[in-house]
């Protein structure tokens, strides 16, 4: 059944405007109530479905008396068919069948399922609630299940490729980093209808990032009340006194008018790596080699409001807030050895960094329907306010002296846009037009200090204010059109134009840039039968730099080694090809080619005694590649989830102080395994891995890597109680190392967290499961320029 036709009923079928009706309770083979179920009447076009409660019971309002065909569908496969006749109000209490219904075709069985994969004209969709391994968890690890889609507890990627940005119901989370998981992690797969990885966005949405976007649709509210839930999780790690831990609650009430969801979460995330880097001369004996032990804690507390009020049948306004205060908290100890041409010199250093960091988001929305054929405006208005406080102490100790200092980064940066979107249809040409204008602003101080017999001593030279002021004018149209039955076709054009200015008080230092783009994007679709559909997609991004990679500002990780930004720093370009096909609705392949232009990351530069890392643009991208997803649930007791992705990579440095990695071929994999130990597959065992082929990108070549886990998930008490327990990393092979290329040097490192832990999640949901809450999110795309 299609669920689009489904949220289309819901929306226009109510009880006040029919006046038949079917009502009646469904029960399984055992006479116990069949949750979840649903229930299709037809008759000639026109289809009207409902979803039976946790009593088993449905109701359907009817446009007209006369003969409907009744049908009932389970778990996706069609258990029972029969013509009644309704007159008035009907009320139909059925039994499921233990054997579901088949259709003969000439001689062929067909049994009724639904799809899990669909590609539409510009997304690949993955249907949630049709995939049983998929049910139970939270929002980060029904994405971990998604085609293409790779997720972790610190970052969300598609194919590799990382910066994504999430939406839910088609309007961007104004969330970014810890933040963002942090929040996916109070939704629950059930409440999920279906996610729709968009890897070449239409015009609609911003130029902005390489990734593409990931969309999560909600489930429709289907009844009036309330629910909440309880969540707790925990991380043990190996060998480590310290765990991490997460607590949460969730509450959602749907009314007449007004829909309401609101969320609060705390949590104390502990991590520990090691970090050794290795700078080694190739046209001299020189070398700059160090070893780092860190440690973080991430404490942070969040909560989230969303309102939406129902002023009638065509206007609907709402509002979302939510607010942040985290302390992130950073150790590390160094082990440094320098030898040039001033000889050898060792290092030691530590550092202590503490910060206070409140974040504000603010958003509200009004839409209206301006005619019956589907023709909507939308206005929103959104607002980031963002300030951050640290205290940061750095030691260096060397043969001959002793340094001690502390610096106090103070940023305030905000962020405010409005954007204004129609929707119109004409015959079977679908248009989306829109304008939008956002403003950046980030105010950041630089305080230096040395620190002699205690006392603090401001140093002027090393004290910095940095302003940063961007605006940006958008404007987009689109169209979409059915050519015929089989063939769809969508295009658009997005023009963006660019503002922006970066002042540096201390040297009295500017950099402006101004600029304007177009960018293109096209769609055709094919789809000759159910079995089959193909599609070919095209789009150019853009990938502006975060506040972090342009602030002049030097973060020392001792006297002698420091990171910094660069205000010169230039956004970069991708135009993306892609031609996908999905077979049996199970198996997904795409073929695709980028080229990314004026591409940055990055770099570590020596400067006499002096060794630092630097962001800049220095190179072109060509990557050609095939992905490959296929669900198998052909077993009862078991369906499992592969994706494959298998590409080369050209890189070319047009900085001569930098040289690009030899070109490659490469491929990472996914497999997720889920078990059934039950026949009503409450009791699930998992057991999966991921792993990647040595890489290139930019300047550097990473090695392998791969990661096995196992875990158990216990659905309880009627699906109210969830239980999830995670054994992540069994053979700790979990790291990142590599090696950077420069004319006279190079610079081997390897990246080493404590990957293996242990993971154990509760969540108790209460109430009506059926109520959602209010399920809009406000469109704010700039909120993830402000990572790091």
């Amino acid at each position: 059944m299609n669920r689009r036709i489904i949220l289309l009923l819901s929306l226009i079928s109510t009880t006040f405007v029919f006046a038949q009706s079917v009502e009646g309770n469904i029960t399984d083979k055992d006479n116990k109530p069949a949750v979840e179920t649903e229930v299709v009447i037809t008759k000639d076009n026109n289809k009207f479905t409902a979803i039976t409660d946790e009593k088993g019971a449905f109701r359907i309002p009817l446009k007209e008396n006369g003969n409907y065909l009744f049908e009932i569908i389970k778990d996706g496969v069609k258990t029972n068919s029969e013509k009644i006749a309704v007159k008035g109000n009907a009320r139909k209490d059925i039994q499921i069948k233990e054997e579901p219904v088949v259709q003969k075709v000439e001689g062929v069985t067909v049994t009724v399922k639904k799809k899990l994969f669909e590609r539409k004209v510009d997304r690949l969709i993955f249907n949630v609630e049709n995939s049983v391994a998929s049910q139970g968890v939270d929002a980060i690890e029904a994405l971990s299940k998604t085609p293409m889609v790779k997720t972790s507890d610190e970052a969300i990627s598609i194919a590799g490729k990382s910066n994504v940005a999430v939406m839910i119901n088609d309007r961007l989370l104004n969330l970014n980093g810890q933040e963002l998981i942090n929040y996916l992690k109070t939704l629950r797969s059930d409440d999920i209808l279906k996610i729709e990885v968009i890897t070449t966005p239409p015009a609609k949405y911003d130029a902005e990032g390489k990734s593409g976007l990931i969309n999560i649709i909600l489930k429709k509210n289907a009844n009036l009340g309330w629910n909440g839930s309880l969540q707790t999780s925990g991380n043990y790690y190996w060998g480590k006194t310290t765990v991490s831990t997460r607590s949460g609650a969730s509450f959602n009430y749907q009314g007449e008018k007004l829909s309401l969801s609101t969320n609060l979460s705390a949590g104390d995330n502990y991590w520990q790596y090691y970090n050794d880097n290795y700078l080694t001369g190739t046209t001299n004996s020189y070398y700059w080699n160090r070893n780092s032990d860190n440690l973080n804690n991430y404490k942070y507390k969040s909560g989230n409001v969303k309102a939406e009020y129902k002023i009638n049948d065509k206007n609907l306004f709402g509002i979302n807030y939510n607010y942040s205060h985290s302390n992130p908290w950073e150790q590390s100890k160094n082990k440094s050895s320098r030898f040039n041409e001033n000889g050898l010199v060792n290092i030691l250093s530590d550092y202590n960094y503490r910060t206070s960091r409140d974040v504000h988001n603010a958003t509200a929305f009004y839409e209206t329907k301006i005619d019956s054929a589907g023709g909507k405006l939308s206005l929103v208005a959104n607002m980031m306010l963002n300030n951050s406080d640290a205290r940061n102490f750095s030691n260096t100790f060397t043969s001959d002296e002793s340094i001690y200092t502390m610096l106090n980064p103070i940023s305030k940066y905000r962020i405010y846009s409005g954007q204004a979107d129609l929707e119109k249809t004409f015959d079977k040409i679908k248009t989306e037009s829109g304008l939008k204008y956002t403003k950046i602003k980030n105010d950041s101080e630089f305080n230096f200090f040395d620190i002699n017999k205690g006392q603090y001593h401001l140093i002027p030279e090393n004290t910095n204010t940095f302003f940063y002021n961007e605006e940006n004018y958008a404007a987009y149209f689109s169209t979409n059109f059915k050519i015929n039955d089989k063939w769809d076709a969508k295009a658009g054009l997005r023009y963006e134009y660019t503002t922006l200015e970066g002042v540096s008080m201390n040297d009295n230092t500017s950099a402006k840039i101004k600029y304007g783009k177009f960018f293109p994007t096209a769609y055709l679709s094919y789809k000759p039968n159910e079995n089959n559909s193909f599609s070919l997609n095209y789009s150019r991004r853009i990938s502006r730099p975060y506040f972090g990679n342009l602030n002049p500002f030097k973060y020392l990780i001792s006297n002698f080694e420091y990171i910094t930004g660069n205000p010169y720093l230039l956004p970069s370009f991708s135009d993306n090809f892609e031609m996908g096909y999905v077979l049996n609705n199970n198996l997904n392949v795409t073929l695709y080619y980028n080229y990314n232009k004026d591409n940055w990351d990055r770099v570590q530069m020596v400067d006499g005694n002096y060794r630092y890392t630097v962001a800049k643009n220095f190179y072109n991208e060509d990557q050609a590649g095939i992905n490959v997803s296929y669900n198998y649930n052909k077993l009862k007791w078991l369906e499992s989830n592969v994706f494959l992705n298998g590409f080369y990579a050209k890189s070319k440095s047009y900085d001569p102080s930098i040289i690009a990695a030899s070109a490659g071929y490469s491929a990472n994999i996914n497999i997720d395994n889920n078990f059934f130990l039950n026949k009503e597959k409450t009791v699930t065992l998992m057991l999966g891995l991921w792993g990647s082929l040595p890489n290139r990108n930019g300047n550097t070549y990473y090695y392998s890597n791969a990661s096995l886990y196992a875990g158990m998930k216990l659905n309880m008490m009627d699906k109210k109680l969830f239980l999830n327990l995670y054994l992540n990393d069994l053979l700790n092979t979990n790291r990142e190392k590599g090696i950077k290329y420069y004319p006279t040097y190079n610079v081997d490192y390897q990246f080493k967290g404590i990957t293996r832990n242990v993971h154990l999640s509760l969540t108790y949901k209460f109430g009506n499961n059926n109520v959602k809450g209010a399920t809009k999110q406000m469109k704010f795309d700039e909120s993830k320029r402000a990572g790091s």
